[in-house]
């Protein structure tokens, strides 16, 4: 077996990214200095454009005071700003609701920017996946986008997806690849490739499917109609003029009589 180095490695990943890119659009990276934004805008892309996503947050941001204010809201009233049109409006209010509550519950405060570049910030948001609904991807997510920290976003569910997909080779375990892929690319090539694996593995989940699935499993591209060669339309158009030319020929002329021409 060819040792695999962090040169191999990084241009089977980058295939593996370019991929998932194709299908689900890529991956735009924006400096934030805003860790709730981070997590709540996450959560606002799952199976939404990335346009979508930040118009949403731009709402968001208009209608409340701070991230307190709106972590007393009513689900109803987050799911109202939204709008009934955006992707699992209800399912986004709920968690959105549920990401405020735990992050209160953790820090006892909502401005939490000054405390995550602290070691016992960083440790206390990495050890929220464990009794919250906040997934780890979106932890290491926002540490990698806000401070700026080299590591992996990617869940055990994303690790198995990426296994799968050739990214890793198979004898990696979940520990090993979170490293050596974090050697093999940088900052930006993590975000997109993590970007992409989240969303394939929510599209899987949405579809309740526990195995993981090719990049294109579900996937109709859309089929553009075969363009005609110019030779092709050449014939088109000759044969149309000899159609038109046969029925002005084959129909029959009417004789003009004499009572017609006293009429």
């Amino acid at each position: 077996m060819a040792k695999i180095t962090p040169a191999s490695l990084q241009k089977t990943l980058m295939k593996v990214s370019a991929s998932l890119q194709e299908r689900y659009g890529s991956f735009r990276v924006s400096e934030s200095d805003d860790f709730i934004a981070c997590l709540i805008l996450q959560i606002l892309e799952l199976g939404a454009t990335e346009r979508a996503a930040r118009e949403a947050l731009k709402r968001i941001r208009e209608e409340y005071v701070d991230w307190n204010d709106m972590r007393v809201a009513s689900i109803r009233e987050i799911q109202d700003i939204l709008g009934p049109r955006y992707v699992r409006c209800r399912e986004k209010a709920e968690d959105l609701h549920s990401l405020l509550a735990d992050i209160y519950t953790a820090f006892r405060r909502m401005e939490v920017n000054d405390m995550v570049v602290t070691p016992d910030g960083i440790a206390t948001l990495r050890a929220l996946p464990d009794t919250t609904l906040i997934r780890a991807d979106m932890v290491e997510t926002a540490l990698l986008t806000v401070c700026g920290l080299h590591t992996f976003p990617c869940d055990e569910e994303q690790f198995r997806l990426l296994k799968f997909l050739g990214g890793v080779p198979k004898q990696y375990s979940y520990e090993m690849a979170l490293e050596k892929v974090k050697e093999a690319l940088d900052n930006d090539q993590l975000l997109a490739l993590s970007h992409g694996l989240r969303e394939h593995t929510d599209f899987l989940q949405q579809q309740e499917i526990d195995e993981p699935k090719p990049v294109d499993f579900g996937w109709e591209k859309a089929k553009k109609p075969a363009r005609k060669s110019s030779s092709a339309s050449k014939k088109t158009s000759a044969d149309k003029k000899k159609t038109t030319s046969t029925k002005k020929s084959s129909s029959p002329k009417k004789k003009t009589t004499t009572a017609d021409t006293k009429k």
